[in-house]
């Protein structure tokens, strides 16, 4: 047998060694291979070798072993056991399919297994699962596949048992991760540290303050870049330690928390098409677009808000016109939408939180005729107010908040984002001497509120 050329017998020793050839075999080969050899008559009075207990069980007898450990590595399809059942050598095999190029690598009581031996693609290997006659990590293990520009994937698999044991691992290739993997290395993309503690911040959906786990820095870049250097963090060649809670080498990465339900696919989210999908625990910020949906630590999925803008354009003549959008019960203008309780140089304090769902995160208000700025608010304060408010805003005085309140600069007006939950009645004045007034009734709606006016020279008005 070819076998003969590759292991080498010390019937002094009591020992089978590897010693040349790069050929593996299975156990059931190699136990065939002892058997035969120990059955010839110059052998009976050397103690036999090498039981077999099933097709794919076997163990050394009589003190003797395998010369060396790296012998394990040239064979497969089975398991082998020491004579004092200390140390056992059991069989993981892959199924599936795997993109070219894909290598298995196997995680082990939590360390990657080193020096691998076997090639690209499903592996049938020997793994040492007890050492000194104890289990290591109970004989489990984590076989993955993260390669660049592939959906990743992983399984576990529970080798105490001895024998052979499949695990499953699929790959495919990722259309979402297409770009030059060094380049995405310089995105400037941060994975926050929380020093074991959570993260909480209030996504502005209603859904109040939420409790995320780390925090990801994008660095004001797309989803697609976002995703990809995440899964670059993730890969086989990345085994750098992330510095939060449950931190672990990138490609040994599962989640920000243990107990989370792992996204096999790419640990910290997908992407389908432009939009990403946060895996539990995972909170976004100083990103190009709000194109995501994420998963906060309890499980809960939370939408960004769904912000939509007013817009009032026409082709020649809105540069120079007055443009007002504000909320009407009727025909009527609402003015008193709001009390106002103190106010200083900067900000207004008002009798009840602003109403996100009608208001712009930044924009104009009025109190009577007059009109300020403000630049944000956060429940019942307006922040940033310009010019200073002491003088005109006053106890007991009302202020209201228009859609869209400006003199425009340009033949297109936008308000700043608004968040829409439900539709409501607006009205829209857009004025200019030397034009007949427009004015309509209509309604901001789950897209917002876009409008090109009439304006019509008035002839009268030319002085």
């Amino acid at each position: 047998m070819a076998i003969d050329s590759d292991f080498t017998i010390d019937y002094t020793l009591k020992t089978i060694t590897h010693t040349a050839n790069a050929n593996v075999y299975t156990v059931l080969e190699f136990f065939q291979w002892c058997a035969s050899t120990f059955a010839f008559s110059e052998q009976m009075d050397d103690d036999y070798a090498f039981l077999s207990d099933t097709p794919t069980v076997y163990r050394w007898v009589n003190e003797w072993d395998m010369g060396d450990e790296t012998s394990y590595e040239f064979l497969k399809s089975g398991s082998v056991e020491t004579s004092d059942g200390n140390e056992l050598f059991s069989n993981l095999f892959s199924i599936g399919s795997q993109e070219s190029g894909t290598f298995i690598y196997i995680i082990q009581d939590a360390s990657l297994v080193q020096n691998a031996w076997w090639p690209e693609g499903n592996i049938d290997i020997l793994l040492k699962v007890k050492t000194g006659g104890v289990l290591i990590d109970n004989g489990n293990v984590l076989a993955m596949a993260r390669e660049w520009g592939n959906v990743f994937d992983h399984n576990f698999a529970d080798m105490s048992g001895g024998g052979s044991t499949p695990v499953g691992v699929n790959t495919a290739a990722d259309l979402n991760n297409d770009s030059v993997r060094t380049d995405v290395s310089a995105y400037g993309i941060t994975i926050g540290a929380f020093d074991e503690q959570n993260y909480f911040n209030d996504l502005n959906n209603g859904a109040g303050i939420r409790t995320y786990d780390v925090e990801i820095d994008c660095n004001g870049l797309t989803m697609k870049e976002v995703y990809e250097f995440l899964k670059f963090r993730t890969d086989v060649s990345n085994n750098t330690q992330f510095d939060y809670v449950n931190g672990a080498p990138g490609q040994q990465y599962r989640g920000a928390s243990t107990g989370y339900t792992d996204v096999k696919a790419a640990p910290f989210g997908t992407l389908a098409g432009t939009t990403f999908f946060g895996a539990r625990g995972v909170w976004l910020t100083n990103y190009a677009t709000a194109d995501f949906t994420l998963t906060d630590s309890s499980g809960a999925l939370q939408s960004p808000p769904d912000f939509q803008i007013v817009n009032i354009n026409h082709p020649s003549d809105l540069d120079g016109t007055q443009v007002f959008v504000a909320e009407r019960s009727g025909v009527n203008i609402i003015k008193d939408q709001y009390g106002v309780t103190t106010s200083d140089g900067t900000s207004i304090t008002l009798s009840e939180s602003v109403n996100s769902s009608k208001a712009p995160q930044s924009g104009s208000l009025r109190i009577g005729d007059t009109r300020y700025a403000y630049s944000g608010f956060s429940g019942a304060v307006l922040t940033g107010v310009t010019p200073n408010p002491s003088g005109d805003a006053v106890l007991d005085v009302s202020l209201y908040i228009p859609q869209l309140d400006v003199l425009a600069s340009s033949l297109s007006e936008s308000s700043d984002n608004i968040i829409y939950t439900t539709p409501f009645d607006v009205k829209a004045v857009v004025r200019k001497y030397g034009f007949k007034p427009f004015t309509q009734d209509t309604a901001f709606t789950g897209t917002g509120l876009t409008l090109t006016p009439i304006l019509t020279d008035d002839p009268q008005a030319t002085n």
